[in-house]
């Protein structure tokens, strides 16, 4: 649950991701759903969340728990919600499970009911435990885990029974035609449940096995699989099995400040769309809530550094929106997407933009800022009708029966340094645009104004995130204009408004050590050699720091003992990696004279490169860190091995 003291951060990032920030993230890679045979509706659904994120409104799904099937399923709390803020929310939960004794799917029938009604459906289980007989034993660890997957054990023929009962709710709602997002065996990294705190690689074979279970030997083809691991524990993506496994990741988050929370990138790196899978204020002793939460800084957070979010869904009774505060402020953001919103045939385009920091270049907030308008029929203006960021944005009217249009400021900027360009933008509701109009990004650089964009995008009311990288542009230092580029389709005409806010230029992250000419004053402990600069491998330039391990000693430090302020750092960083055995790595830091440590869980390491990151916004007085550092802990090897660090960056 957020922080934990004395916990250790880490969260792994694979690819390129902005992280934490105003800007976007390298958003899921593959659309295509992990059953090959999927249904079309399946298909459409995982097509649409993956491109959520790149819309510029209505982007993220409001959801809501509705209770334990034939126990406590109702929607009357949704009602409710429905009462306080004027919508519904687009997605609806039911477990088949609950207090490990019983499987039930009589929700089925609002199920189909909501689905029907234009909203999206999921389905948990807290199954029994297959150890005991009497189906018994929620909260009991079994014995026998690793004999789920032995149909001809005991444990195996009641496991495989439980799921022959789910199976036969999921399909139910096959047959009616709902696309179901699938949430089984959640929150396996911490210690919850019978499956929970499981050996990883026996989890991932019980969870591959139960695939292949539903998917190939019942035929059940209208599932999208999530993966949902505690966000207050590490080793998320130790259980993960795998991209053929798994449609959605997500967490599970019962917390006080939803801004803090850990796990996020580790998650996003995935490559699936990522989702926010139970939210809820946290828990105290009996399940009470500890301190009611304000729902709107769940939307905050999501908005200002968790913004590849798809779909969330708040818990129902005490943990529920209405049960706390803020439940209008989540619901009645521009973000959030209600009952009524989803029409999963419509998707927006986008690309991923490198890690770095946000720097804003035109806002709008008080004029044009120095922008302008070519074939446009009036404008450009600051409006306040709509934004991405603030209070207002630029408009200008423009003819869609004209092929293209323009918002631009031609002046001299130096970009020199950069890794992208970034801009929010949109079309109004009104006018004939035909199949679409699209929109891109472009600069203008050197003495002869040689044109560069980030391609074409389609955009609508919606709008969408334009992206341009900057690798590949020469003569940065000598930007000569920066614009929109907004073009008709064939057949469109009349009169209609096109927006442009939050356009921003991406800087690289703040190198704090890079190790090329030497150890930057890191040090060791419990390591069997000094750390050194070495050449033997580097994630950036051409060294990293180095140090041996010893086999029998079970953990190492890599760290610098040094006073370091970072106020309005959002993102502590470091590439790291480990050879001779497995284990896992955390980065960590100290605070003031108390050593006060922060961190965010453990993430598994090998001889590949692994990305930590550790979200700064839990971390008290930012402003006198005492030590950074990265832990390694060994799960064995045959010899002695290597752990490298390298790009301790902060953004």
């Amino acid at each position: 649950m957020g922080l934990r003291w004395r916990g250790w951060v880490a969260v792994l990032v694979m690819g390129l991701a902005m992280g934490f920030g105003a800007g976007p993230v390298a958003w899921a890679h593959s659309t295509e759903p992990a059953d090959p045979q999927a249904s079309v509706a399946v298909r459409e659904v995982r097509d649409w969340l993956t491109h959520l994120p790149n819309r510029a409104q209505n982007r993220v799904v409001s959801g809501q728990f509705a209770g334990y099937s034939g126990k406590t399923f109702s929607l009357g709390q949704v009602e409710e919600l429905k009462t306080q803020t004027g919508s519904y929310p687009g997605l609806l939960g039911c477990d088949y499970g609950h207090d490990g004794d019983t499987i039930d799917h009589a929700c089925n029938a609002t199920l189909k009911d909501w689905s029907a009604a234009g909203g999206l459906v999921t389905v948990s289980a807290h199954l029994p435990n297959p150890d005991q007989p009497d189906w018994g034993g929620l909260f009991t660890k079994p014995a026998t885990f690793d004999r789920l997957t032995d149909r001809g054990s005991a444990t195996g023929r009641r496991w495989h029974a439980e799921l022959d009962r789910v199976a036969e709710g999921l399909r139910e709602l096959a047959d009616a035609g709902v696309p179901v997002l699938f949430r089984p065996m959640h929150e396996m990294n911490g210690d919850s449940f019978w499956w929970s705190a499981q050996n990883p690689q026996t989890f991932a074979e019980v969870w591959r096995d139960m695939y292949s279970y539903l998917t190939e030997v019942k035929g059940l083809h209208n599932l999208l699989w999530v993966y949902a691991p505690d966000c207050s524990h590490g080793n998320r993506s130790a259980f993960y099995p795998g991209g053929g496994y798994a449609d959605v990741v997500g967490l599970d988050c019962y917390v006080r400040e939803p801004a803090a929370v850990q796990g996020y990138d580790e998650l996003v790196a995935l490559g699936k769309p990522f989702a926010f899978a139970e939210i809820g204020p946290r828990s105290g002793p009996g399940g009470s809530v500890e301190v009611p939460l304000d729902y709107g800084k769940w939307i905050d957070a999501i908005r200002s550094r968790f913004p590849a979010t798809a779909y969330f869904m708040a818990w129902n009774d005490q943990w529920r929106p209405t049960a706390n505060a803020g439940a209008g402020r989540l619901m009645n953001d521009s973000w959030t997407v209600v009952r009524g919103e989803i029409a999963t045939s419509a998707r927006t385009e986008g690309a991923p933009a490198p890690v770095g920091t946000p720097v804003p270049l035109a806002d709008f907030e008080t004029d044009t800022q120095g922008w302008g308008g070519y074939r446009v029929l009036d404008g450009p203006w600051s409006v306040s009708e709509w934004s991405a960021r603030g209070a207002r944005s630029l408009k200008a009217d423009i003819d869609l029966a004209a092929p293209e249009a323009y918002l631009n400021r031609v002046a001299p900027q130096a970009l020199s340094g950069y890794r992208a360009l970034t801009a929010t933008v949109r079309t109004a509701e009104w006018g004939n645009h035909a199949a679409g109009t699209t929109a891109k990004l472009y600069v203008r650089t050197g003495a002869g104004s040689a044109w560069y964009d980030g391609g074409a995008i389609r955009i609508g009311p919606n709008g969408a995130v334009l992206r341009l990288d900057l690798s590949k542009v020469a003569d940065l230092h000598d930007v000569r204009e920066i614009g929109v580029l907004f073009a008709s389709a064939p057949g469109a005409s009349g009169r209609t408004a096109v927006y442009v806010d939050d356009v921003t230029a991406i800087a690289p992250p703040a190198v704090v050590s890079g190790f090329e000419s030497g150890t930057d004053g890191w040090t060791g402990y419990l390591t069997a050699t000094a750390p050194v600069s070495s050449a033997d491998w580097a994630s950036e330039g051409a060294r990293s720091l180095r140090a041996e391990v010893d086999p029998a000693a079970p953990e190492a430090y890599l760290n610098r003992r040094a006073n370091l302020d970072l106020t309005g750092r959002r993102i502590l960083g470091a590439t790291v990696r480990a050879t001779g055995g497995s284990g896992t790595a955390k980065l960590y830091v100290k605070t003031t004279a108390s050593n006060t440590w922060y961190d965010a869980g453990a993430v598994p390491v090998g001889p590949g490169a692994t990305t930590l990151t550790l979200n700064l916004a839990g971390v008290g007085s930012p402003q006198d860190i005492r030590e950074i550092g990265v832990q390694f802990e060994r799960r064995g090897g045959p010899s002695q091995g290597s752990v490298f660090v390298d790009e301790v960056t902060v953004r």
